[in-house]
């Protein structure tokens, strides 16, 4: 009975690790997605700078060092900018990753945000590529050992020496 429970799980945990190929490419399709938005802002609030007679940095450190309503003004042309830097960095490695270490660092350095607006829109599917069944077959052995030797164990302490996984 063992055997079977585990192979089951086994079959869960590929359906799930095939997932991860496509929740990365839709994960990356939006953080591509924000990072052209910021980019806009960003582009926007350094035209008003440049037509001040600031740079990005001077005005920056001007909005840092500021007391009161300029700072309240300032913070959020910091905070896109600060997120703009954050979001190309994460894109970027991700780019730079090949497709089989892809959802690895997305589960590494997964910014909550962007997942949790994925997976609302995600849909589950059955993998078409050769890194999709890869990953599948991954979640299956993960689940289905795990499974297994929990069961072994449990076979071992009360089975009275007859295995179940």
């Amino acid at each position: 009975m063992g055997r079977f429970f585990a192979f089951i799980l086994g079959i869960a945990g590929a359906v799930i690790g095939a997932q991860a190929p496509g929740f990365t490419l839709q994960y990356m399709q939006s953080l591509q997605g924000r990072v052209d938005e910021l980019t806009t802002i960003v582009s926007t609030y350094d035209a008003d700078m440049t037509a001040h007679g600031y740079t990005r940095e001077a005005a920056l450190s001007e909005c840092r060092d500021s007391e009161d309503l300029l700072e309240a003004m300032c913070g959020g042309y910091g905070g896109a900018v600060d997120r703009l830097d954050g979001l190309k960095q994460h894109l970027a490695m991700l780019e730079a990753a090949n497709d089989y270490v892809r959802p690895l660092l997305v589960a590494r350095n997964l910014d909550r945000t962007i997942a949790t607006s994925v997976y609302k829109q995600f849909e589950p599917a059955v993998p078409a590529t050769v890194h999709g069944a890869v990953y599948a077959g991954g979640g299956f052995a993960v689940l289905w050992g795990a499974a297994s030797f929990l069961f072994g164990i449990i076979g071992a302490m009360f089975g009275g020496g007859r295995r179940y996984a």
